[in-house]
């Protein structure tokens, strides 16, 4: 298995989890990661030939895309290199493979949809509100040129392994500093642990699963609740939390109010429990008193 995006979230995430099951290589760009069981390699994916000569020596069966832009605001004010790193790196990868029989998997976001109505099946319009999302559907729309493609939208959470958060770190960061939050009463989302994502791409994999796929909570929460949750799991102090409305927020980049899955044509594919949001922030708190984020972090390189 070949993971682009290694020192990313999902990227190490999956590394972590899969690393027993497949012999992985993983290709970061800017920060070098070290994990224990697997390989890891810097690549830059805007370099054609130089990826292309990682497929020809690597030959992966399954390669899973992660690498991405995905800051929301910067890639709203930074729409060259957004179009350099998520759409025409994609491309360059997809042509990587023109000659290799690998499964390729693309890890895409529920940007794509307006954010109006929610409960968004695959079926449904793209109409991405940011150039974030546009640039991961034109990205999408690479990907659909290479047959038996799996492509994956979602929302994510987890543990990082370079010095910065996903949106349940930042939580417990900030309310373990006693500094408070606001948390959107109206901004919903049907996010998902990366550990439990990692577990129905696993599924998805073996049975050779292909084309457009919802991934996420099979339940939805506000922004707002699912910081109370955080807080609840960790003992912390949700009355640092304010209930707000996004619409009172200075974005650079606009958002989409509703953001909520329909995974129902994954799970019918797939055959697999898909978790509620209750349930996967029960697993990341689980997994933190297991020292899985220690565990992660610590397998940095000392450089």
């Amino acid at each position: 298995m070949l993971i682009t995006g290694v020192s990313g979230l999902l990227g190490n995430n999956l590394a972590y989890c899969l690393r027993d099951k497949f012999e992985i290589l993983g290709l970061y760009l800017e920060h070098p990661v070290a994990i224990s069981g697997i390989r890891t390699l810097r690549a830059d994916l805007l370099s054609e030939n130089s990826f292309e000569d990682i497929i020809h020596e690597f030959a992966p069966d399954i390669l899973i895309h992660c690498a991405s832009l995905t800051n929301v605001d910067f890639c709203e004010t930074n729409r060259d290199i957004t179009d350099k790193v998520n759409v025409i790196g994609t491309k360059n990868m997809v042509e990587s493979l023109r000659h290799a029989e690998t499964k390729l998997v693309y890890i895409s976001t529920d940007s794509v949809y307006d954010g109006i109505k929610g409960n968004f099946a695959e079926t449904d319009a793209v109409k991405p509100q940011n150039y974030y999302g546009v640039s991961k559907y034109k990205g999408e729309l690479e990907v659909l040129k290479r047959n038996g493609s799996l492509i994956i939208r979602t929302n994510i959470f987890g543990w990082n392994i370079q010095e910065k958060f996903s949106i349940a770190e930042w939580i417990m960061n900030e309310l373990s500093n006693d500094r408070s939050i606001k948390g959107f009463k109206d901004a919903f989302f049907s996010s998902i642990y990366t550990f439990d994502l990692a577990k129905i791409l696993l599924a998805a994999v073996e049975r050779n699963l292909s084309g457009v796929f919802n991934c996420g909570s099979r339940t939805s929460t506000s922004k707002y609740e699912f910081a109370l949750q955080i807080a609840g799991h960790f003992k912390l102090n949700k009355d640092l939390i304010q209930p707000i409305s996004i619409a009172d927020f200075d974005f650079k980049a606009k958002r989409g109010k509703n953001l909520s899955l329909d995974v129902n044509h994954m799970r019918r594919e797939l055959n697999v429990d898909f978790p509620t949001i209750k349930e996967s922030v029960q697993s990341f708190f689980s997994d933190y008193e297991q020292g899985i984020p220690q565990k992660i972090k610590h397998l940095k390189p000392d450089i």
